[in-house]
């Protein structure tokens, strides 16, 4: 199967348009791995990743995710980095909405 890249810090920095800074860059990939780790959707290579902390190097991708993590974010992450406001915490009301689903 190929490895789905949800995202990658530096695609929002330096690559991306009005991310002032790394530290802001990484604001919602730390919501996202926080949530996907609480609710056990992180594979083992996921949670090596997540242990590691995020950097500028830190990607999300399909083999760090169980099948239900990718599901959810197949389902939710483009929704939530649609509404995505640089420097603020996003919403993961979707991910919570599928966590049953």
């Amino acid at each position: 199967m190929k490895k789905t890249v949800y995202d990658k810090v530096k695609w929002h920095y330096p690559e991306g348009k009005g991310c002032p800074d790394l530290e802001t860059a990484t604001i919602h990939f730390k919501a996202v791995l926080d949530w996907l780790n609480q609710h056990d959707l992180l594979t083992p290579l996921g949670k090596e990743i997540y242990n590691l902390g995020v950097d500028s190097e830190t990607s999300i991708t399909s083999n760090m995710l169980t099948e239900q993590g990718n599901r959810i974010m197949k389902r939710c992450y483009d929704e939530m980095t649609k509404g995505l406001k640089y420097g603020q915490t996003p919403s993961l009301d979707c991910f919570n909405s599928q966590l049953n689903g």
